[in-house]
């Protein structure tokens, strides 16, 4: 039996949340069709107390994002980027976005889909799309979760 809403005691109902967005530095995450509970008043909270962090930590997660070449970073102090294929110095702002979609599967819920457009930059020199780094891209999507949690009043803890 489910605890009873922390907000009006009432009795809370598994649910499937519609899609809702969360950005962050030119990142786009949508969620769909995530598991949670809810009350007849509209309150929402996760379906267990490591929900929201277990997300954001599969967001973090440097292996979701593998798939992406890695430019080569170069510089102390200024940091410049260069393409993975031609070493040609990368823009310092995104050209376009490429989406990657992430099954997530979490301790107690049904696997839900995370779509995340993850900002790419393109080689004038050879055409090739990367990312900066997988830390900055994991960092981005990290706070894009949060974001998201916020837009539909369900707090991350």
């Amino acid at each position: 039996m489910n605890k009873p809403c922390s907000k009006c005691k009432g009795e809370m109902s598994p649910s499937i949340h519609e899609p809702f967005h969360g950005e962050e530095g030119g990142l786009r995450l949508t969620i769909s069709d995530m598991p949670y509970d809810a009350c007849a008043q509209g309150h929402k909270r996760f379906l267990n107390l490591t929900f929201a962090a277990q997300l954001m930590d599969l967001m973090l997660n440097p292996a979701t994002y593998q798939k992406f070449p890695i430019a080569t970073e170069k510089g102390f102090f200024k940091k410049t980027y260069l393409c993975p294929a031609c070493a040609h110095e990368l823009p310092d702002a995104p050209t376009d976005a490429q989406r990657l979609e992430v099954r997530a599967e979490i301790e107690g819920a049904q696997p839900f889909k995370v779509e995340v457009d993850v900002p790419v930059y393109t080689c004038a020199g050879c055409g090739k799309a990367c990312i900066h780094s997988i830390k900055e891209t994991g960092t981005l999507a990290f706070k894009a979760t949060g974001h998201a949690y916020r837009s539909i009043d369900i707090p991350p803890t």
